[in-house]
């Protein structure tokens, strides 16, 4: 939870007990505690549950509320209500800390859920109410002569301010305190004093905090025994105790006695329904006597010692969840800033260096897909206890987010020394994960960074590594790369590429070029590939390299997709009409990883296919297997789909992934695309004819037509000719020209002899 979200919860429930304290009495309390909490977390209905019955409500048609179906909801700890008169709300409850049956009720309309903040807030509320009416409920049992109504509020400003101290996060030891010194005050008596169960020890307790008891005398009991003394035995029986004639009772701490006490009261406290630690008061009055509402007002105390203890433990724990990741128990981004900045701190004291590493595991997407969600947390967790053995004492290791890590080294020797530990990771990483019964290998890529002499801040140290680490990727999975200067420059100037590709679409920058895919029987044209173009206004023609994976990245190839489909297909129709010889010309245009698994994928290509009146036959969308490794569920039944419609397949750069003939198998396709690796050289490698050969020989035998790219010699076309290859397509027959280039060659060809393309390559 964030400070401002503790800051919120803190401030609420400071205005919270403000206005249900001063309400006066119990009834009121619980109607003004309700009405609070709904109109806080903006909820339509509240309810107060005391002993199976609805004590207080708010915004119920009527004021009539369904107890059973109400506690019925509660007690399965619903999300959900339907409540008549009003509908489908939202659900949430918390359990009062004194009553196993109260609970205060919140619900409202909508699908909003409630945060985890709103629920934290809940919890204090409804902690709050129930020791606000248990105070209530005792000063409204109050026989006592000796009790005024200036006593009565007396003590319910005490156990408020108490209260306040809680909400607003005083220390501990104030808070305690407090408590002790009202006890005194309210019981009119000579000390009183908090024991807890030593953590260590659980039949010894401590003395944390008492008033009245001379230093000397709280210093010979500051370690008793359990069991022994008034307060020992409230701890050891779990209950209210009352001794009187204390000097000849049992199992009494002497000291006390020595000084003079003759009465003692405890009353034990309680974490989480659990015993540890007790509150008690002592008098050395003769013949003082405790009566029931004494009993309950120190019952009242105790109650709000343990809310004290209680409230300090849940901050322990926000804290550390507030700085530490939940699933791996690893400091998060925000305590790996704060060691990094005191680390860069340190060095430039003493003119030292510091290092970063940051870790990004490779292909970890594949396992959530492939094994779930569940194994993915498991491997993360490995990962994590790995990471902790390769590293020194003084070194942090971080979960950032998802599936990144970052390494803080202290004290680093420079860059050999970050080099070895990155060197250790990545090797500790080399040995298969058992996840859900199966062996997982995975590997990661390391970006180093190095401070020099300390002369850098957090964020750029994190910033240069993490630019490392993309570099990293680019040398291929499980390797590391050190920060270069340059680095940097090349980042903002991408960040820069990135804004300018955001507008190049609004203001028309791109065009497409058409590569040829020629007939290799006949040498006739059969086809054309669009490829998309970026004509900067500045900086010229940009390739698709240099920008197509950035507007993957961005995701922004996706509005790009559908503008050359629409674009190709308009051109490519005009192009029908036009010219006779070009009639039955297709085209192929490339999906993005990004849009295949999109679940509007066949609906928007429909679309367009009907907008520019395109045979749907003609049309080939190619997808990479990179592409259908991302959601192997979704990319089929995306190309189940865009099948159905009658478009036809091409599953592109085929040969380079790891289960090829599993996806020609899995998904509708109709083409194999051979890669250039196994086209280019292909008359002189045997390896290399031996895989095109298999390749085109196995789509014949699954009837799939089958492509080879990138032709560039004479030597390759005669050797794919003789392997029976359907079509081609590379340099030597055609590069990529844009439309008007196509055109002028349909109306050549046209011209010359309107049944033949110009297309055509020697035999």
């Amino acid at each position: 939870m964030t400070r401002i979200a503790e800051g919120w919860i803190s401030a609420q429930l400071a205005e919270f007990l403000g206005a249900i304290t001063s309400a006066g009495e119990r009834g009121a309390a619980a109607d003004r505690g309700v009405v609070w909490a709904a109109e806080t977390l903006e909820a339509e209905l509240g309810a107060v549950i005391e002993g199976g019955h609805v004590t207080a409500s708010v915004g119920f048609p009527g004021g009539r509320v369904d107890v059973r179906h109400l506690i019925a909801a509660v007690a399965a700890r619903a999300q959900e209500i339907d409540v008549k008169g009003v509908g489908r709300c939202r659900l949430t409850s918390a359990p009062f800390e004194t009553d196993g049956d109260g609970h205060l009720v919140v619900a409202r309309l909508g699908d909003q859920p409630f945060s985890r903040e709103e629920a934290t807030l809940m919890r204090g509320m409804a902690r709050s109410l129930s020791l606000t009416l248990d105070v209530f409920s005792a000063l409204d049992r109050e026989r006592s002569l000796r009790a005024t109504l200036q006593e009565r509020q007396l003590l319910l400003e005490r156990l408020s301010a108490i209260q306040r101290a809680i909400t607003r996060r005083a220390p501990l030891s104030d808070t305690l305190d407090a408590i002790t010194a009202g006890a005194r005050e309210l019981l009119d008596t000579e000390a009183s004093a908090v024991r807890l169960v030593d953590q260590d020890d659980e039949h010894t307790s401590s003395l944390v905090s008492s008033a009245g008891l001379p230093p000397e005398t709280a210093a010979e009991v500051a370690r008793a025994p359990v069991g022994v003394g008034a307060s020992g035995h409230a701890i050891a029986e779990d209950r209210l105790v009352v001794m009187y004639d204390y000097a000849k009772a049992t199992s009494v701490l002497p000291q006390l006695a020595a000084r003079g006490f003759v009465a003692a009261m405890a009353a034990p406290v309680r974490e989480a329904g659990r015993v540890i630690g007790s509150i008690s008061v002592a008098s050395t009055q003769l013949g003082r006597h405790f009566d029931e509402n004494d009993q309950e007002i120190l019952a009242a105390f105790a109650e709000h010692a343990s809310l004290a203890l209680t409230d300090a433990r849940t901050m322990d724990e926000m804290q550390h969840l507030a700085f530490h990741d939940v699933l791996t128990g690893l400091p998060n981004r925000a305590l790996f800033f704060e060691r990094l900045d005191h680390a860069l701190a340190r060095a430039r004291r003493d003119h030292g260096q510091v290092a970063v590493l940051f870790l990004d595991l490779d292909r970890f997407k594949n396992v959530n897909d492939s094994l779930g969600h569940a194994a993915g947390d498991q491997l993360l967790i490995n990962v994590s206890e790995r990471l902790r053995g390769c590293l020194r004492e003084p070194d942090t290791a971080a979960r950032l987010g998802g599936d990144e890590f970052a390494v803080l080294i202290e004290e680093a020797s420079g860059p050999v020394d970050a080099a070895t530990v990155a060197d250790r990771i990545l090797e500790a990483l080399r040995p298969p994960f058992l996840l859900s019964g199966s062996e997982v290998s995975i590997s990661g890529s390391i970006g180093i960074a190095v401070s020099s002499h300390g002369q850098a801040d957090a964020g750029t140290m994190l910033r240069d590594a993490d630019l490392a680490m993309y570099r990293a990727k680019m040398d291929g999975s499980g390797s590391s790369f050190h920060f270069e200067p340059g680095m940097h420059s090349a980042a903002v100037q991408r960040l820069q590429l990135e804004g300018e590709l955001r507008r190049a679409l609004e203001r028309n920058e791109f065009v497409l070029h058409y590569q040829p895919l020629v007939d290799l029987r006949t040498g006739d044209l059969h086809s054309v590939e669009a490829l998309v173009r970026w004509e900067h206004p500045t900086l010229g023609l940009v390739p698709p390299s240099d920008f197509i994976p950035l507007a993957e990245d961005t995701g922004l190839i996706v509005p790009i997709g559908y503008w050359i489909l629409r674009e190709a297909l308009r051109q490519v129709h005009r192009w029908q009409t036009d010219f006779p010889a070009a009639c039955m010309l297709g085209v192929s245009v490339n999906l993005s990883a990004r849009q295949v698994p999109r679940a509007d994928l066949a609906a928007r290509v429909q679309e367009i296919l009907a907008d520019e009146r395109f045979d749907p036959s003609l049309l080939t969308l190619e997808v990479t297997e990179t592409a259908l490794l991302r959601d192997t569920e979704a990319a089929d039944v995306c190309l189940q789909e865009l099948k159905r419609m009658g478009v036809r397949l091409a599953l592109d750069d085929f040969g380079t992934g790891y289960s090829s003939l599993g996806h020609v198998l899995r998904f509708p396709i109709d083409a194999l695309k051979v890669d250039r690796s196994f086209v280019t050289g292909v008359a002189t490698s045997e390896e290399r004819a031996a895989v095109a050969r298999a390749i085109i020989s196995m789509g014949r035998m699954l009837n799939l037509e089958t492509v080879a790219e990138g032709i560039e010699t004479d030597a390759d076309l005669a050797s794919l000719r003789a392997f029976d290859c359907d079509l081609g397509q590379g340099f030597l027959l055609a590069r990529p020209m844009p439309a008007r280039m196509i055109e002028q060659r349909l109306r050549a060809g046209q011209h010359a002899d309107s049944r033949q393309s110009t297309f055509r390559v020697s035999a």
